[in-house]
């Protein structure tokens, strides 16, 4: 069980990533935080970036943790899935940066 668990943790960091930021989306764009502007920018996006921030450190973490031990093909493809699960984390979440949040 403890193999399955480390085969996935990576992408199941970028599943819980993604959850996250989509229901902070909607509670966001639902109670109109798109429109209270903070340090040159409105509050809704700099929620989303935050959290975004958050899911990267941790993914990273996981993925470096796991790339500690490499003794066994288990251990490699633990690694090369904890570090696919950041880059998906890295990827999905770009266009908060640049796409209106709420329309």
């Amino acid at each position: 069980m403890i193999a399955l668990l480390r085969l996935s943790a990576g992408l199941i960091g970028w599943a819980v990533a993604f959850c996250l930021i989509y229901g902070l989306h909607g509670l966001g764009c639902a109670g109109g935080l798109q429109r209270i502007a903070v340090m040159g920018g409105d509050l809704q996006r700099m929620v989303l970036i935050a959290a975004w921030l958050a899911c990267l450190i941790a993914t990273f973490v996981t993925a470096a943790y796991l790339s500690r031990d490499r003794a066994t093909l288990l251990d490699r493809a633990a690694m090369a899935t904890a570090w696919t699960g950041f880059a998906a984390t890295l990827v999905t979440f770009v266009p908060l940066l640049v796409v209106p949040t709420c329309i």
